[in-house]
C-alpha cells in the first residue's frame, strides 16, 4: 500500500506494535519473567515482548499437552514457562525443532533449569523440496505425534524458498481444535491455506504480524 493512506496505516501498525510490546514487557515483568532470557547470547534475536506475551497467554488458555515448535529461542522458554504455570497433573511438553545444530545447542544451554524437563530440542536439518511445483523447505527428524499447539517460526527463509510444508505432512494426524500460530511468513501462510486438505479457520493480527489457524474438522 502506498500514498498517504498507506503511510497512515503503516504508522498505525507500528504504533500498535510498540504499544503491544510495552504491554507484554510490563506484564511479563510483573510476573518476574523478563529475566528468563538473560542467558541468551547477544547475537541472538532479542525478546519481542508482545509476541512472547501472546504465546504465554495462548499456552495458559489452551493448556496444550504437546507443543511442536519450528525454530527455537525465546519463544521456547516462555511457552515452557506457560506449561509449568498450567500445573497440569499429566506432564506437558514442548518439542522444538532447530535446523542448525549450533542454535540447538544454544537453546539447550540457555533454558532455565526449572524449565528444562519440559523441553526437548531436536536438531532437524532442512531439505530442499518441491510441493505443487513450488520450491519449499521440509525438516528432517520431525517426530511422529499429534501436537495440539504448533508454533511456526523456522527455518530461516531465503529469497528462493519462503515456504515450509511440514504442517501439510502432519495434517492428517492432528485432532480438531489444534492451533497453529505462524510468526510472519505471509507467503507461507497463504500457501498452507491453499494446500490444507482439512477445514481450518484463519485470522491475522496486524500488530504481532502473527497468523492463527484453528483446525475445525
Amino acid at each position: 500500500m502506498t500514498g498517504p493512506r498507506g503511510l497512515l496505516s503503516n504508522a498505525y501498525s507500528r504504533a500498535g506494535r510498540a504499544a503491544q510490546n510495552a504491554r507484554g514487557r510490563g506484564a511479563l515483568g510483573r510476573l518476574g519473567y523478563h529475566r528468563l532470557f538473560d542467558l541468551r547470547p547477544p547475537n541472538s534475536i532479542p525478546p519481542v515482548w508482545g509476541d512472547l506475551w501472546h504465546l504465554y497467554q495462548t499456552v495458559l488458555e489452551r493448556k496444550p499437552s504437546l507443543i511442536l515448535e519450528f525454530g527455537s529461542g525465546c519463544s521456547t522458554i516462555i511457552m515452557a514457562q506457560g506449561l509449568v504455570d498450567n500445573g497440569t497433573k499429566d506432564p506437558a511438553k514442548i518439542v522444538s525443532l532447530e535446523s542448525e545444530s549450533r542454535w540447538a545447542k544454544i537453546s539447550e544451554t540457555t533454558i532455565p533449569d526449572a524449565l528444562g524437563q519440559f523441553v526437548e530440542i531436536i536438531v532437524a536439518p532442512v531439505d530442499k523440496a518441491e510441493h505443487s511445483g513450488v520450491p519449499v523447505w521440509r525438516h528432517q527428524n520431525v517426530p511422529v505425534g499429534a501436537p495440539d499447539l504448533v508454533y511456526l517460526d523456522g527455518p530461516a527463509l531465503t529469497p528462493d524458498r519462503k515456504i515450509a510444508v511440514d504442517m501439510l505432512d502432519m495434517e492428517d494426524r492432528l485432532a480438531p481444535g489444534t492451533r497453529l500460530i505462524v510468526d510472519g511468513r505471509s507467503r507461507n501462510c497463504r500457501f498452507l491455506a491453499d494446500e490444507f486438505s482439512r477445514r481450518w479457520s484463519r485470522s491475522w493480527n496486524r500488530f504481532t504480524k502473527q497468523t492463527t489457524f484453528d483446525l475445525l474438522a
